[in-house]
């Protein structure tokens, strides 16, 4: 899997071997600490603990915690971006209206971000003072943002908005910010699984539909 996501990927990951799989250990470790703990409230004795790898070993590829836990980022990042690159382009491809496009799309954001949730909570409560994994983020959902927002637009024809762009790009992120809400991201952690995960979909839904429907 290609971690080096930009800023904040690790600087020292091995190639192959033995010391690819201690370095996979360190990282997983600090992953599965990140979950269990919904924070970054761990110490690297903690990490050499959990993935049976010396603390020797993990400042031999990590300068601090906070490089270890970008690594955590990096790794999550690739295999969520992965998924939601793949999963938007096959709700588009089996879409043959602009009413079943909106319906796929949301289910397909709102799926991964959810399988990805107990990992990306304490990341972005991370991301509201480290400037660093702040920034890797923003360039993931700018990435989805800029998928999502074109594959609406694929079906411009459709569109009675007055402002096609404008529309699509208001509902990405209206859309991602009452996932996000639910799923408890960032400082909204007590706002999580209030409410019907069904419902909430199903509403996003009809309501992007019907504001890309309406014309002036």
């Amino acid at each position: 899997m290609n971690m080096d996501v930009g800023v904040g990927a690790p600087s020292r990951a091995p190639l192959q071997g033995r010391s690819r799989a201690s370095f996979e250990r360190m990282v997983t470790a600090a992953a599965d600490l990140l979950i269990q703990r919904g924070s970054d409230d761990f110490t690297i004795a903690d990490v050499s603990k959990a993935g049976k790898v010396s603390i020797g070993s993990i400042y031999g590829r990590f300068d601090s915690k906070d490089d270890l836990i970008r690594a955590v980022q990096a790794r999550a990042l690739a295999e969520i971006d992965s998924e939601m690159t793949e999963g938007l382009s096959a709700a588009s491809s089996r879409s043959k209206s602009l009413d079943a496009l909106v319906r796929n799309l949301i289910e397909s954001l709102a799926e991964v971000l959810r399988r990805h949730s107990p990992i990306m909570r304490p990341l972005m409560l991370r991301a509201t003072f480290d400037e660093t994994v702040s920034t890797v983020g923003k360039r993931s959902y700018a990435a989805t943002e800029e998928q999502f927002r074109s594959m609406l637009l694929s079906r411009m024809e459709e569109i009675r908005h007055p402002d096609p762009e404008r529309a699509a790009r208001a509902i990405f992120r209206i859309v991602y910010a009452a996932l996000a809400r639910y799923l408890g991201f960032g400082s909204a952690t007590t706002a999580a699984w209030e409410g019907d995960w069904q419902m909430l979909k199903e509403d996003l839904e009809a309501m992007s539909s019907a504001f890309l429907r309406h014309g002036r």
